[in-house]
């Protein structure tokens, strides 16, 4: 059975999408097979991030509403061998039930190595059934206080579901945390009350390879920092670059 795990944040605009294409990327570089379920029903993104948002017939709802098997909802990538996709619905409404997921999810889990769950953000609905089949989960946050306490309410809600999870800050700018106009990584970490999984820096090769349905290239900052993020995702000691380096 693969691993199921939650990429969830307690606001918006955080880049859980971002984190969830780009951990799938590495940790397929490794050689694992790797499936992402967009669990944002409405505002679903993942399949134009993987390049597979054109060639989409059917989707998550689909499958609930007996349209479809599974199989026929997952697109494979064709910018990255073993990276899967399955849409999320295009409406809320078609949000299925926490425990369809939870079947879904561990079902599929038996054919891939890691299956991430994109989470909409905030904890109502759609958080519920996101987390429902995960057995760990990835908190992201972007470097400013209000990011961290709102990960900090999710870190309670999740132990309180057992449910270990991690943080990811993410768009990290290393100059204003140099220069003392942000606040530095220790105060994110201890106000969130989490474990730092990695960091990925401000990198606007991120939001081009998004917007093209792309990879990022390897000699990029952020990519060098998803790579390490996979590596400790599995079990590996990876130190933290030097801000100097991001």
């Amino acid at each position: 059975m693969g691993r199921i795990v939650v990429v969830t944040s307690g606001k918006g605009g955080t880049g859980k999408s971002t984190v969830c294409a780009g951990l799938a990327y590495a940790l397929a570089r490794q050689g694992r097979r790797i499936l992402l379920i967009d669990g944002d029903a409405g505002l679903r993104s993942l399949d134009l991030m993987l390049g597979v948002g054109s060639n989409t017939v059917y989707d998550m709802a689909d499958v609930f509403a007996g349209r479809c098997k599974p199989i026929k909802a997952i697109y494979a990538s064709p910018v990255s061998q073993n990276v899967f996709v399955m849409p999320a619905p295009l409406s809320l409404e078609q949000l299925c039930s926490p425990q369809e997921l939870h079947r879904l999810a561990k079902g599929l889990s038996r054919y891939f190595d890691v299956v991430i769950v994109d989470c909409p953000a905030g904890v109502g609905r759609g958080f519920e059934t996101a987390i429902a089949a995960a057995a760990e989960a990835l908190v992201v946050c972007t470097p400013d206080m209000v990011c961290a306490r709102d990960a900090r309410l999710l870190s309670d809600i999740l132990a309180a579901r057992s449910i270990p999870a991690r943080l990811i800050i993410n768009r990290l700018r290393p100059r204003k945390i140099m220069d003392g106009s942000m606040p530095d990584i220790d105060r994110i970490i201890d106000e969130s009350a989490l474990q730092l999984m990695g960091v990925i820096p401000e990198d606007e090769t991120v939001a081009v390879a998004n917007a093209n349905g792309r990879p990022l290239p390897l000699d990029c900052n952020a990519a060098l920092c998803f790579s390490n993020i996979a590596r400790r995702f599995v079990g590996e000691t990876v130190l933290l670059a030097p801000l100097e380096k991001m």
